[in-house]
């Protein structure tokens, strides 16, 4: 009797040890997971500040562009000021192509941009200065001189000749997410300025809008981003600074993605006046190599703000 009433302690004892380590446990596992949820929650502060920021944004298409911060460049060119914030790259499943999915906030420090896309008047001087090789058009057959003219975007140049120009100048080409805020604003418009087309809002594919290929800079008024930009939707497609990497959306950084490290293609953005409505999305990627030149390929400049 004695063995058995010694038996019935023992368990009597290691159930009281169990429990003890079971409430403990149950604490210990309570405070990671508390941690946890702190360190998600500082995580997504950030995140879920800029998501309130934009859901602030006045509803209106129209864009208010009477307090537009622009500069004159060292080129002559007007730039304006696109401020520190959040805006919407990229598209929904429904709308997008999978290369420009998840859409997700990104946050950018100021920069400034080009008001127009660089024409051939600033870009023969930097040929010339530097004794460049001049633009190529391997498949425009009509005559070149419609699409060469002094006031009209520089065409049929490498990302390479772009990027060169742009330092030159003392600025830099535009990262794609600089390049897609300047060009539909924080809110994601699917063109520059809102979420319907008009065909007689820029520079696309078809004689409505009364071009054939590139027009000058700046002769669609009613086309022009929420900062002022004009023909970030068609006339001519513009290089920006990034390697192409059809799943970077997936992995980028929140705050000034730079783009891949390497690749193969680099990216241009905008479509151009042989597009039609869904291919100068302001979300539209297309790429290229680096080498490649095009009657409808041209470029801005920025740089910046500090």
């Amino acid at each position: 009797m004695q063995g058995v009433g010694l038996a019935g302690e023992d368990m009597k004892s290691r159930n009281v040890i169990l429990g003890i380590a079971l409430v403990f446990g149950s604490f210990v596992l309570m405070m990671v997971s508390m941690g946890f949820e702190a360190w998600r929650s500082g995580l997504n502060k950030e995140r879920a500040q800029a998501v309130r920021a934009v859901e602030k944004l006045v509803l209106s298409e129209v864009p208010d562009l009477s307090n537009l911060e622009i500069i004159t460049a060292s080129d002559g060119a007007p730039m304006v000021l696109v401020p520190e914030g959040p805006f919407l790259m990229g598209s929904p499943p429904v709308e997008g192509d999978p290369d420009e999915i998840p859409q997700r906030m990104i946050y950018l420090s100021e920069f400034y941009i080009d008001l127009y896309e660089v024409v051939f008047k600033n870009y023969n001087d930097f040929v010339n200065a530097l004794r460049r090789p001049r633009p190529v058009f391997p498949f425009f057959d009509d005559d070149v001189s419609l699409i060469t003219q002094p006031d009209l975007p520089a065409v049929g140049l490498s990302w390479r000749d772009a990027r060169d120009y742009c330092e030159w100048v003392g600025k830099r080409l535009p990262t794609e997410a600089e390049w897609e805020k300047a060009a539909r604003g924080e809110r994601g418009f699917q063109w520059s300025w809102g979420n319907t087309f008009g065909e007689s809002m820029a520079n696309t594919s078809g004689d409505s809008d009364g071009y054939q290929y590139a027009s000058s800079p700046g002769q669609f008024e009613e086309g022009r981003s929420s900062y002022g930009l004009y023909d970030t939707t068609g006339n001519v497609a513009e290089w920006v600074a990034d390697w192409y990497d059809p799943g970077y959306y997936l992995e980028g950084s929140f705050r000034d993605p730079p783009g891949p490290v390497r690749g193969e293609h680099r990216i241009y953005r905008g479509g151009s006046w042989d597009n039609r409505a869904p291919g100068v999305r302001a979300a539209i990627r297309y790429a290229a190599s680096p080498h490649q030149m095009g009657a409808g390929i041209g470029f801005r400049c920025a740089m910046d703000a500090s």
